[in-house]
């Protein structure tokens, strides 16, 4: 493809002030999430790091567990929360910062897989549309619990590692020499780290095959096949050993085929129109109103950017291009269309990498780019910021509930046999047996959790469904 002859002098400029914007928007966007206080399943991760880091083990360990959990994440979870309580002596705050840089280096590889198929696909300005692919892509909203819950890092670990696995293997078809043989090589490694950190990843060998597709590299020479097939290998050797290491999931978490096949699609539409998880669930207890003003303000801007991007650019992508977009999507999300019930929006973060890298491209092109990035970035903004003001039960406000309990709670003269009195199951999840041991110093197996407290009960937390409290 030609160079476009309208990206250049003043227009170069636009498209790189544009970038600026939205470079600035993101970060400022996400900074405030640097305060968030851990909550949930982050003390869970917090006590089983700092019980088997004083256990002395090996860091090995962790990659063979003599005990079955519900997921085998050696790499983005077990071993990264000893890191965590190793070195950030699990401070908070020093851990959201590192939440927020493995997002960003998570979009930054996002931005080098941008500019990698750029290149393959003789893009012009391939270097503009890397960047606003790598900003658009981190300024979601969906990755609103990777940068708020620290628990939930290991999802920007997987956007990372399988970037980096696509980037190569794109860039390996045009390399020669040297360069293609570590491109090929790095490949599995990737690919290897990924499946480490979660177990979406499995899917990453037809992702491969699809981003063939789209960028026309349709003749694979002997060593891509060779690849394609030791990273076939390394996927079947997951499943085997996910399989030895992993107990029978949470029923939330069953692949199963009926209703929810319709529920999740619309939940999928709904994280890839920059829709909040918090808006759907507002729905459900009776607040239609207030839900769908929400949904409005977050879907109609990001769906009025894409069609300001798409319609203009339509001719800018081959027919092959536009469905090999909508495969890779499907595919990535394809497990997620399975679950019984649970359903978050950063499940689609694979599945959104080509279609932002597309509306980067097409975006780009377009004379009302800036336009199109401020629709992109109120939509995410009003998705982010409502988000973090909803009091329970919405995720932040439940955390911050948590933390103001827990902080009370420190104060307290708190023994152990401890029993706790939870009416809403839902709120005390903020806090959780793990949360109250580690923050009271009790030990875990001290903490008893009950409907009400027993006559005999030395001490017994009761937690009233409006988030009321009392230690009697």
């Amino acid at each position: 493809m030609a160079i476009n002859p309208l990206l250049t002098g003043p227009v170069r400029s636009r498209v790189w002030i544009g970038i600026a914007f939205l470079g600035a928007s993101v970060l400022l966007m996400w900074l405030p999430a640097l305060r968030t206080p851990f909550w949930g399943d982050d003390y869970l991760y917090i006590y089983a790091a700092h019980t088997t880091n004083l256990s002395s083990a090996p860091w090995w360990s962790d990659f063979v567990p003599t005990t079955l959990s519900q997921f085998w994440r050696p790499l983005s979870q077990e071993g990264y929360w000893r890191l965590i309580d190793a070195f950030l002596h699990d401070n908070a705050f020093a851990t959201h910062i590192v939440s927020l840089c493995l997002h960003l280096l998570a979009s930054m590889g996002v931005a080098l897989l941008a500019l990698t198929i750029g290149r393959a696909c003789k893009w012009p300005m391939p270097g503009a549309t890397a960047g606003l692919a790598g900003l658009m892509y981190a300024g979601l909203a969906m990755h609103m619990l990777p940068v708020h819950w620290a628990a939930a890092a290991n999802n920007s670990f997987l956007t990372l590692f399988t970037a980096l696995c696509l980037a190569a293997w794109i860039g390996a078809a045009e390399a020669q020499g040297l360069r293609r043989v570590l491109l090929l090589a790095s490949i599995p490694m990737t690919l290897s780290l990924a499946l480490l950190s979660k177990e979406s990843a499995v899917l990453t060998v037809v992702l491969m095959i699809i981003l063939r597709l789209f960028t026309g590299q349709l003749r694979a020479r002997t060593g891509e096949v060779a690849t394609i097939l030791v990273c076939g290998a390394l996927t079947a050797t997951w499943l085997v050993l996910h399989a030895h290491f992993t107990t029978r999931t949470d029923a939330a978490y069953q692949l199963v085929f009926g209703s929810n096949l319709i529920r999740n699609a619309l939940a999928f539409a709904a994280w890839m129109s920059g829709v909040p998880r918090e808006a759907l669930r507002m729905a459900a207890p009776g607040e239609r109103l207030h839900a769908l003003a929400w949904i409005a303000l977050t879907a109609l801007p990001m769906l009025g950017a894409f069609v300001m991007a798409f319609w203009p650019g339509r001719s800018l992508l081959t027919p092959r291009q536009w469905l090999s977009m909508v495969l890779f999507a499907g595919a990535a999300y394809g497990p997620y269309f399975l679950l019984s019930w649970n359903s978050y929006a950063y499940y689609a973060a694979i599945a959104a990498i080509l279609p932002t890298i597309s509306l980067a491209y097409c975006a780009v092109n377009q004379p009302r780019l800036w336009v199109i990035l401020g629709l992109i970035a109120f939509s995410s903004w009003t998705a982010v910021g409502i988000t973090r003001q909803l009091d329970h039960p919405g995720l932040i406000g439940r955390a911050r509930w948590a933390e103001g309990m827990l902080q009370e709670l420190e104060h307290r003269q708190v023994g152990y046999p401890l029993w706790v009195a939870v009416h809403d199951n839902h709120r005390f999840y903020a806090v959780g047996a793990f949360g109250l041991a580690w923050r009271l110093k009790l030990p875990v197996d001290g903490i008893h959790v009950a409907e009400r407290c027993p006559a005999a009960a030395r001490q017994c937390l009761w937690i009233g469904d409006g988030g009321s409290w009392h230690l009697k």
